[in-house]
């Protein structure tokens, strides 16, 4: 077989082999060249792994290199063997021929024809030579005439122009002959040299090429040419030669090729293994603190890579960072205690295990305090909060102080413990003197002097039986009533007055001071006190890809809906927030106009509340359920990963008044270890940057 197959394709047909072999191993196992198939899943890893990606490129490029040397080399070293042999053939026949050319001379000159009949026994001494034949003239004659004279050719016969073999009268016609009769017998174009029919090639010749040929030399005597000396060869033997040393040599170069490869890939395979294995360490302690149940223990997982190269710096950078996410986790934890802490400052409802809910239901003799908290991603300075004084009086606050994180909430910490202290021992002696407060208040943070800190909030004492609220505000100016008799919301202007902790004592006096405003709550109607998180819930617009987008419907900064040409997005407002308040308190119902979504349409939710009561609790939870789906969107390419979480109240909700529920939230499945809340799936919402806090007074109709 190898005697039949050039190396070149036995290489070839190797490398395909081992491509193929390696690329089953692969596929079988899952992508992993030396990690058994059920470790698959633990990494994650899909197609061909760090070290089959090592391995795959350098072994195809050193196979590539391996047959660029050894084909090459084998053709070099076959092809001069080759030329050897037949150039050896060559100068034998050519020294031979010129010799017997001599003596051929001599005995045509002297007639001698018992002489020349001897010269063919002497061909005895070229293994290759088959027959040797002589022309020459007539007896006597000087003139070119191509007759026999001796010859050993058993076809000599069927070249002649006689019927049997006559010497120096028969005459030869072979594939010669035209080559003589064109030339002309030109003594200087055929002097002295050896010639061959067909021409004799020493690189093109093959085991499979040409094997017979005539070597003929002219028989030259003074000037002229006498007559001419053919010798019949046949290279078979040569080739022989050819074919058993071209045999030996694809072994050799073969086993050498593969010698090379196979040490090659071993080492390659050892140099990749060592290499992966300090990442395959990395992506341990990766998978070890990826399934770490408690991050803040990150820094006991340090890894340790020795050397100075990019692996061991990664995995340097590695343990810094999860010294950083320890840390982060720790402020993380902090962060969510803190928010824990924060609800239990709020008038928040709470379960037999001390969880609070987003909701709060309390109602008293004369009116009913209902309140709605949802939390931003960071923990702020939104507060709220009432307290029953004497069962008849109740101290209400709600509270903004700027910014978020750590420092906003420890003042309103301490707000919130300032409010519950000034109101542990009050009585209806001090019922005018609820500024004082407020000076407190703003004296603390000016002292403080925490940088742009300073708190916005609205302070108001309640009288149940007469509906007398007395405010007294710093910054925050408004507040919201639903007038029954009116059967609307209307807001309602408290005086101007600088926000607590920007101006100090005296400053704040010549200003005209905090002061104290009466109003009254009649029957049935509902005081709204919310902070701005609920007005600035924004949503943004996006166009067919879901991505960003701006309005550009008119010029900049003007008024397009409820919203500014140009912006990227809308908020909520105080008027979606008033229509919704009126539309619940007169049981009706309500449109929520979303402009600029991917569809390149405005889309409209439908909201149904005429089945409500039109209490306070009814408007808060509607308000809550609104800002929900005000700020949720859809794609197509959303999956049960993309969810959303919501209170349970205000799903039950949305699952009575909303009319796009199905839509909406068809896919719903539980939060683990929450009851208060469940997911929709499919779906996603807004980044919130505020909290969301509200409360709601509903001074009761009936009562002295």
């Amino acid at each position: 077989m190898l005697k039949l197959v050039p190396v070149w394709v036995l290489i070839v047909l190797l490398a395909a082999f081992f491509f193929l072999a390696l690329c089953t191993l692969l596929r079988r196992n899952g992508g992993r060249l030396f990690e058994p198939r059920g470790r698959v899943g633990e990494t994650g890893i899909k197609g061909y792994n760090l070290q089959a990606r090592l391995a795959l490129f350098p072994l195809a490029l050193m196979l590539a290199l391996v047959s660029a040397v050894s084909v090459p080399l084998y053709l070099m070293v076959s092809g001069t063997r080759q030329e050897a042999l037949l150039r050896g053939l060559w100068d034998r026949s050519a020294v031979f021929l010129e010799l017997l050319s001599h003596d051929a001379g001599t005995h045509l000159l002297e007639g001698n024809a018992a002489g020349l009949g001897l010269l063919p026994g002497r061909m005895a001494v070229l293994a290759e030579a088959r027959y040797l034949t002589i022309t020459g003239p007539h007896p006597g004659s000087h003139a070119w005439e191509d007759l026999v004279w001796a010859t050993n050719d058993p076809d000599i016969l069927y070249k002649i122009d006689t019927q049997g073999l006559r010497p120096g009268v028969s005459r030869l016609r072979d594939a010669i002959s035209p080559r003589l009769e064109g030339a002309g017998l030109d003594p200087c174009a055929w002097a002295g040299r050896l010639y061959s029919e067909p021409e004799f090639a020493f690189r093109r010749y093959g085991p499979k090429g040409h094997r017979a040929f005539v070597f003929f030399r002219p028989v030259a005597h003074e000037g002229y040419i006498l007559g001419l000396v053919r010798m019949g060869v046949c290279t078979s033997g040569i080739a022989e030669q050819i074919g058993y040393y071209n045999s030996n040599l694809r072994r050799i170069v073969l086993a050498a090729a593969l010698a090379a490869f196979a040490t090659g890939t071993a080492g390659l395979f050892a140099h990749s293994t060592l290499a992966v294995a300090r990442v395959r360490l990395l992506l341990n302690q990766a998978r070890r603190a990826l399934g770490a149940n408690d991050e803040r223990n990150l820094p006991h997982m340090e890894i340790r890579i020795p050397g100075r190269d990019e692996i061991a710096v990664l995995g340097s950078m590695f343990n810094d960072m999860t010294q950083r996410l320890a840390k982060t986790a720790t402020a993380m934890a902090s962060l969510s205690a803190g928010k824990k802490l924060q609800r239990k400052l709020l008038p928040l409802d709470t379960d037999e295990a001390g969880n609070t809910f987003d909701f709060s239901y309390r109602e008293v003799d004369q009116a009913i305090f209902f309140s709605y908290y949802e939390g931003a991603e960071e923990i702020s300075g939104d507060y709220f909060d009432y307290r029953d004084l004497d069962g008849r009086y109740y101290a209400i606050i709600k509270c903004d102080v700027a910014g978020s994180g750590a420092p906003a909430a420890l003042l309103t910490m301490q707000i919130a413990t300032m409010f519950r202290s000034y109101f542990r021992n009050w009585d209806s002696s001090r019922l005018g003197q609820l500024e004082e407060l407020v000076y407190m208040i703003n004296e603390f943070i000016e002292q403080v002097g925490a940088s742009r800190r300073f708190a916005a909030f609205t302070l108001c004492l309640f009288d149940s039986k007469t509906g007398d609220m007395h405010f007294c505000n710093a910054g925050d100016n408004t507040i919201h009533v639903f007038a029954a008799a009116d059967g609307r919301v209307k807001p309602i202007a408290l005086p101007g007055t600088p926000a607590a902790g920007i101006l100090p004592y005296n400053m704040v006096v010549s200003k005209g001071g905090y002061r104290i405003q009466t109003l009254s709550l009649g029957r049935g109607d509902i005081l709204f006190l919310y902070t701005d998180g609920l007005e600035e819930s924004r949503r943004r617009f996006r166009g067919p890809v879901f991505d960003g987008n701006t309005c550009a419907v008119g010029a900049n900064r003007v008024h397009h809906g409820n919203y500014l040409a140009g912006r990227w997005g809308e908020e909520l407002g105080r008027q979606r927030i008033y229509d919704v308040i009126n539309a619940v308190a007169n049981l009706g119902s309500y449109r929520l106009h979303k402009w600029h979504t991917p569809d390149g349409r405005d889309e409209y939710l439908h909201f149904d509340f005429s089945g409500c009561r039109g209490g306070v609790d009814e408007i808060i939870i509607a308000l809550a359920a609104v800002e929900k789906m005000f700020r949720c969107y859809r794609d197509p390419d959303m999956t049960d990963e993309d969810r959303v979480l919501v209170d349970t109240e205000i799903d039950a909700f949305l699952r009575s008044r909303f009319l796009q529920y199905d839509s909406y939230c068809a896919h719903r499945c539980k939060c683990p270890g929450d009851k208060m809340h469940i997911y929709y799936t499919h779906l996603r919402e807004e980044y919130r940057v505020d909290d969301l806090a509200i409360l709601g007074v509903e001074r009761k109709l009936g009562g002295g």
